[in-house]
């Protein structure tokens, strides 16, 4: 009768196999929950005439959807960094500011809790602005 040579060597392998399938499991079952995170952005419509959907001088209301109500959430434009241009504690949910566009151009607005990754972004293009109080005109 003859031997398998290889018979240890793939008792081996597949208890290493198993045993690393096992770590994984046990991993994934203690990980530590997702962190805070923005949902998403918006940005409310108001009226604005012109060539841009939004105008420098003028003022906008934003809202995010987070996930978690204790932690605040920073705004900020491409570019300024996380100080942003305000920051607010979400309530039932929902981060409210407002926003006045500071330099025309496309770009981006950004929403982030602390410890989360990525931060939200909704892209905006914004143009020279005339403020006329009841609408905004963006050259």
């Amino acid at each position: 009768m003859a031997r398998n040579s290889h018979l240890p060597t793939l008792i081996r392998g597949a208890t290493a196999t198993v045993a690393v399938g096992v770590i994984a499991g046990v991993t994934a079952v203690l990980a530590p929950a997702a962190s805070a995170t923005v949902t998403s952005i918006g940005i409310a419509p108001s009226v604005t005439l012109g060539a841009h959907r939004y105008g420098t001088t003028c003022t906008y209301d934003v809202s995010v959807t987070v996930d978690d109500n204790t932690k605040r959430v920073y705004f900020f434009e491409e570019g300024q960094g996380p100080s942003g241009f305000a920051d607010a504690m979400p309530v039932d949910g929902v981060a409210k500011t407002t926003w006045t566009p500071s330099k025309p151009g496309i770009t981006y607005i950004y929403a982030v809790q602390p410890d989360a990754w990525p931060e939200t972004r909704q892209v905006v293009d914004v143009g020279t602005g005339i403020d006329l109080g009841s609408a905004c005109v963006a050259l």
